[in-house]
């Protein structure tokens, strides 16, 4: 079963499905009888990690734009679809090209974010996997394991440089960034709160704040994108040579907000 709601291009702008074993802003909760949904008009959310904290920012998607759209009901082999169409708040005097432009942006913004959370959550992931490398390697015959231990912390040391950069480490609670300065990942989502804060088009400045953000956060990705197309590798065939299993890049699972 699904609930799909498309633009006027026929194109996915998000589906719901029931996901009982992990529940997400996506999950679809059905019952026997009669059934209500309601969409909140947006769009999906950014990527998030575990433990994430945030201030004055989030990763909820953006507001779809007026205009038509058709939702569709899938059950097996059974599918109804109808026409509806979203409406602007009549008091305002956005234009549609307007509520475009803001959209566009908002959904450039999503998609930064995404990014830089999702590198966050890549560098943890080959973390965890070096510092377990270097532990296998403990004990193996003449330096071999002393090599892979600093090899595994000069990687490490690299990957967390572009974390710190992108997001503030020493967060730990939802007041730690009173004292504790937000970095990228935190900057490019809290400008989706200033653009997405009135039914207006963005300003000329937000839309020069987000051109450095991003290339800003580009930079590290660039940085996070050597490493792994570099070292890991070097790293892996030094490993192998000591018969000590690899680093694997899994696919990253989504994660549901708190």
């Amino acid at each position: 079963m699904s609930l799909d709601f498309l633009d006027r291009r026929d194109s996915l702008v998000r589906r719901f499905a029931p996901k009982p074993r992990a529940p997400s802003p996506d999950s679809l909760k059905v019952k026997a009888g009669m059934n209500r949904f309601v969409w909140n008009l947006r769009y999906p959310d950014a990527s998030r990690f575990q433990g994430m904290i945030y201030w004055a920012g989030g990763t909820v998607g953006p507001v779809a734009v007026p205009g038509a759209y058709k939702v569709r009901l899938t059950v097996g082999d059974w599918s109804a679809t109808r026409d509806f169409t979203m409406r602007p708040d009549p008091r305002v005097k956005t234009t549609p090209e307007e509520y475009q432009r803001q959209f566009d942006l908002l959904m450039k913004i999503s998609g930064r974010v995404s990014a830089a959370n999702d590198a966050v959550r890549r560098i943890r992931e080959v973390r965890e996997q070096l510092e377990g490398a270097a532990t296998r390697a403990r004990g193996l015959p003449g330096d071999a394991g002393k090599r892979i231990a600093q090899q595994a912390d000069s990687i490490k040391g690299r990957l967390a440089a572009v974390e710190e950069a992108i997001y503030q480490v020493k967060n730990r609670s939802s007041q730690d960034p009173l004292n504790y300065p937000i970095r990228l990942n935190n900057k490019i989502a809290a400008l989706a709160g200033v653009v997405g804060s009135a039914d207006a088009a963005p300003t000329t400045q937000s839309e020069q704040v987000f051109t450095e953000l991003a290339a800003a956060l580009q930079v590290q990705l660039d940085r996070m994108k050597a490493v792994l197309d570099t070292d890991i590798p070097a790293f892996n065939k030094l490993v192998k040579e000591s018969d000590v299993p690899a680093i694997i890049l899994r696919a990253l699972e989504p994660v549901a907000q708190p």
